[in-house]
C-alpha cells in the first residue's frame, strides 16, 4: 500500500492524473485485502474449544487435557451458575486460565492445581491456585504472561489480584462484574 500511495504521490507531482488514479485504486484494492485477511486472522485467533462448549467447560477441558502425563493432579470447583458472558470474555478468561497454567508447568514445580468459578451478587470470581515455588510478586517477574492477564481483566472492567510467595505458591484471581442470564 505504501508503495502504492508513494507511486501516486509521484504521479500527482508530475500532473499524471490517470497515473497517480491507478496507483490510488491498487492501494484501495490492498488495503480491502488486508482488512479481509487481518479479520480472518482475527478470527482464526478465538479458540476452538468455545466453539463446542462454554467457558468453563472449555477451560476445564484445557487444563485436563494440558495437564495429561504431568505430574500435576488438578481439582475443579465451581458454585452459582455462569451466566451469558460476551464472547471476548470468555475468551480472556481462557487465556487468562491457560496463562496461569502455563506459569504453574513452567516455573512453579507444583503438585496441584486449582481452578474455582464462583458467580454471586453479579460478580464473578476466577481463582486459579498451585502449590509450587511461588515467587515474590513484588521483584520484576512481570513477563508477558502477567501483564497479559491485566490488560485482559482491564479489558472486561475487572481486577486482578496476584498473591504468591516463595515455598507456598501462588494464587491468581479474577473478579468481574456481570449480569445476565445463566448458561449452566
Amino acid at each position: 500500500m505504501i508503495v502504492q500511495l508513494e507511486a501516486a504521490e509521484d504521479a500527482i507531482s508530475c500532473r499524471c492524473r490517470k497515473e497517480a488514479d491507478d496507483h490510488l485504486h491498487r492501494a484501495g484494492e490492498l488495503a480491502r485485502r488486508s482488512l479481509s485477511e487481518a479479520r480472518r486472522s482475527v478470527h482464526a485467533l478465538r479458540p476452538q474449544a468455545l466453539e463446542e462448549h462454554n467457558f468453563w467447560d472449555a477451560l476445564k477441558g484445557i487444563i485436563k487435557n494440558t495437564t495429561v502425563g504431568t505430574a500435576l493432579h488438578t481439582k475443579f470447583a465451581a458454585q452459582g451458575k455462569l451466566p451469558d458472558l460476551p464472547l471476548v470474555w470468555q475468551e480472556n478468561l481462557l487465556h487468562i486460565g491457560q496463562e496461569a497454567l502455563t506459569n504453574t508447568l513452567k516455573y512453579a514445580h507444583a503438585r496441584n492445581f486449582e481452578t474455582r468459578l464462583n458467580y454471586k451478587a453479579r460478580e464473578l470470581r476466577l481463582e486459579l491456585r498451585d502449590d509450587g515455588d511461588g515467587f515474590k510478586v513484588k521483584d520484576q517477574n512481570d513477563g508477558v504472561g502477567l501483564t497479559g492477564m491485566r490488560e485482559r481483566v482491564e479489558q472486561m472492567g475487572g481486577e486482578l489480584k496476584i498473591a504468591s510467595s516463595r515455598g507456598k505458591g501462588t494464587k491468581v484471581i479474577v473478579v468481574i462484574p456481570c449480569n445476565g442470564e445463566s448458561t449452566l
